[in-house]
């Protein structure tokens, strides 16, 4: 199964705080239906400016750090 989860902020924490809350919804609802997540293939992607640091940025899944990408490739299409 594949499933992409988009959001937006202009605020680079209320953002961080949206997508965890998120997951966290994702993550109970894979466990309520008994369903695997391969956190070694879950990515993320932040697409902002180039004025905004956003080193501080992190999402987890049940306490797994997520890993940040620069490039997704989904189903096909970069």
């Amino acid at each position: 199964m594949n499933t992409v989860l988009f959001q937006s902020d202009n605020n680079l924490g209320k953002l961080q705080t949206s997508v965890n809350c998120e997951m966290t919804k994702v993550m109970d609802w894979l466990t309520a239906n008994k369903l695997p997540l391969n956190i070694a293939k879950t990515k993320y992607m932040l697409i902002t400016n180039k004025h905004k640091s956003t080193e501080s940025f992190a999402t987890n899944a049940n306490s797994n750090c997520v890993e940040r990408t620069l490039i997704y490739k989904h189903i096909g299409v970069m």
